[in-house]
């Protein structure tokens, strides 16, 4: 596939790496500064650099937008209104709005488009699934997870600035949801979150207790101003599923009353090819969707995370 990227910070480089390793090309980067842009393309090996979105048009056969969550609305919706696929980063937008505007582009050209949530195209989640599946561990009944650093607080940087929507939920919180997600099958009936705000009102730092239907609980954090650590963890009625670096897992280990087993999956680049390929799938197979990230499970992912700011109260420019 040849691919287009929009933007040029650190993850547009962990797709290229992902999108080469498995034999893909990436053509041309846009970006609002063509300076920036041009210079990133030539460090970088891309023929070619522009600040035209529609520049995609006809000379890719997807985009992957790898800019901050603020710009994904408006970069996705001209693209999939001129019939380009798109891989659009986490989370897929602001709001709940934005991505049912997006999703509603995608479907009036009868387009390809999808979030790009690698965490839920890993091959170790297969393997966890089939555990629960076969009662490995009995009855599930808390999903624990935390993804949290001490990034500087830069209030114009992407993590603390509120017009680029930052904050711990949107950037990482959304890994955490993604695991209770896989595990119970769908969403919460009842949230309850609190958060530490920035001086400038989004969360740093963020903590939430969910409970899903049949009683199971999750008990979540993610920050940006503190170490609390990368750990996922399953609690069963009969045992214990631990996932390392959950969100990019490579190892799962499972310890019940019975027996104790591990699985290993190492990248076979760093992780993103197998969203990549699940898009050439996709593609080679005229779907408009991908089932394992669908349309209604961004919305409802969206929706939660609205429902979770809501509770906090962080309210971004966007809303």
């Amino acid at each position: 596939m040849r691919w287009g990227i929009v933007g040029h910070g650190s993850i547009a480089k962990t797709f290229m790496k992902a999108a080469r390793g498995i034999g893909h090309s990436v053509d041309i980067v846009v970006g609002r500064d063509a300076e920036r842009a041009s210079n990133f393309c030539e460090s970088h090996d891309v023929p070619e650099s522009s600040t035209d979105l529609l520049s995609l048009v006809g000379n890719v056969d997807a985009a992957y937008i790898a800019v901050p969550h603020s710009g994904h609305c408006s970069a996705a919706v001209p693209l999939l209104e001129a019939s380009v696929p798109v891989l659009c980063e986490k989370p897929l937008a602001v709001n709940e709005s934005e991505v049912v505007k997006m999703i509603e582009a995608a479907k009036s050209t009868e387009t390809f488009f999808m979030e790009a949530m690698w965490t839920r195209h890993l091959p170790v989640y297969e393997k966890v699934l089939s555990w629960l599946r076969e009662g490995k561990i009995g009855r599930v009944t808390l999903v624990e997870a935390s993804f949290g650093f001490n990034a500087p607080y830069e209030p114009k940087s992407r993590l603390w600035n509120p017009d680029l929507a930052g904050g711990s939920l949107l950037d990482v919180g959304i890994y955490t949801l993604t695991l209770a997600d896989l595990v119970y099958g769908g969403l919460p009936e009842e949230v309850s979150a609190e958060a530490e705000l920035s001086p400038e009102g989004i969360d740093a730092h963020l903590g939430l207790l969910a409970k899903y239907p049949g009683g199971g609980l999750a008990r979540l954090g993610s920050a940006i101003n503190a170490a609390i650590g990368f750990s996922g963890k399953i609690v069963g009625t009969e045992g214990v599923i631990e996932i390392p670096f959950f969100w990019q897992a490579e190892k799962a280990t499972l310890d019940s009353d019975s027996s104790s087993e591990e699985f290993s999956a190492p990248h076979e680049v760093n992780g993103f090819e197998y969203q990549i390929r699940e898009v050439e799938r996709c593609l080679g197979s005229g779907l408009t969707e991908s089932q394992v990230v669908s349309f209604d499970w961004s919305v409802s992912m969206m929706r939660l995370m609205d429902q979770i700011r809501s509770q906090i109260g962080v309210v971004y420019p966007a809303d």
